[in-house]
């Protein structure tokens, strides 16, 4: 099967990397030059908790996207999110009628890629897996407290739009396995939401205070507001119709919510500290905060505060941790913990209202 995968950062530069390493043929697609020249050069390094590994790629920079002369079988996406759209039309004249497109984004791109391409060609999929890219053609694997709660970690999910389990996704499952254990669901937009919940709690808060995500998890006043993220994404996940599931294990809503509170919830509070890992790391948001680079925050909690305005759930953390991770963007607010401090009082003043 005849893959490009475009964006080829650290979570489709794993896919498509370990894909490569199977034998399968992938062309790689990336715009920042050294880590084409590098991964050409001296072929792709994984590392991290998966062992390390050189494979061996076929990379070129996206300005060579008009010379490619063949069509593909399937078109990873792997690029930022506000990039979707211009990603999906540089690489339309190589598709064929039947291509797979297939997006392990971060946010929910399916509904910027299908207007596109087609329903009938797009695949969503959703990553559990961490991992950083710090330097040209070297993805480390990380550790991530979810994870750590699984006795064998699921790392992608793949799925049709419409629910099917059909043909295509088992084998793009059995494709992406070697990165990692891949499951196929019928409930891709559940799935994805669920997701949207553990990027909405830990990227932004990340990236404002410049910690890693298990020391975002180890502090309590960060541990405070990546739970009252997690109670808003949940609620206007399941609002808009969704099988939303919160990310601390056995714990409900209702727990959540009354772990927020006055009172706590010791067991669950435990749950959310969890340990560190073996290899720390940094969500994407916190990555590209230190590479000052434009951060997904209008794809993850600014959607969320999106559609909770839209169909009417209230949503105060999200709003401020928004407002926030701009102006660090802007370098209007430097990095650090004052930040946690400035969304406290966003939301303080909410409620006064």
């Amino acid at each position: 099967m005849k893959t490009a995968a475009i964006g080829v950062g650290a979570i489709a530069g794993t896919l498509s990397g370990f894909m490569a390493r199977e034998g399968n043929d992938v062309l790689m697609i990336d715009p920042w030059k050294e880590h084409v020249d590098a991964m050409n050069e001296k072929g792709l390094t994984l590392d991290g908790i998966v062992g390390e590994y050189i494979v061996e790629v076929e990379a070129i920079h996206t300005d060579e996207i008009p010379r490619i002369e063949n069509k593909f079988d399937m078109v990873i996406v792997g690029v930022k999110s506000y990039d979707t759209k211009n990603a999906v039309n540089a690489m339309l004249p190589f598709m064929k009628e039947d291509t797979w497109v297939v997006s392990p984004q971060n946010s929910i791109n399916e509904i910027q890629i299908a207007p596109l391409v087609g329903a009938h060609r797009t695949i969503g999929c959703i990553t559990t897996i961490s991992a950083g890219m710090y330097e040209p053609a070297h993805i480390t694997r990380t550790g991530s407290v979810s994870q750590s709660l699984q006795k064998e970690p699921i790392c992608f999910t793949v799925g049709e739009l419409n629910g099917e389990i059909t043909e295509r996704v088992q084998t793009i499952a059995d494709l992406f396995r070697p990165a990692g254990k891949t499951l196929v669901t019928d409930d891709l937009w559940g799935q994805r939401w669920s997701k949207m919940v553990t990027n909405c709690m830990v990227n932004a808060t990340a990236g404002m205070t410049g910690l890693l995500s298990h020391e975002v998890r180890a502090d309590k006043e960060t541990r405070n507001q990546i739970l009252n993220l997690a109670i808003e994404t949940v609620k206007v996940g399941r609002a808009l119709g969704y099988n939303v599931k919160p990310p601390m294990g056995d714990f409900s809503l209702e727990d959540m919510e009354r772990g927020a509170g006055p009172e706590g919830n010791e067991d669950l509070d435990k749950v959310l500290q969890g340990s560190p890992p073996e290899v720390p790391g940094r969500p994407s948001m916190a990555q590209d905060v230190i590479k000052g680079r434009k951060t997904e925050i209008d794809y993850l909690n600014g959607m969320v505060s999106e559609k909770g305005k839209e169909i009417g759930i209230p949503t105060p953390y999200s709003d401020a941790v928004s407002q926030i991770l701009k102006g660090v963007e802007l370098g209007e607010f430097e990095v650090g913990m004052d930040n946690i401090q400035r969304v406290s009082n966003i939301v303080r003043t909410y409620y006064a209202k």
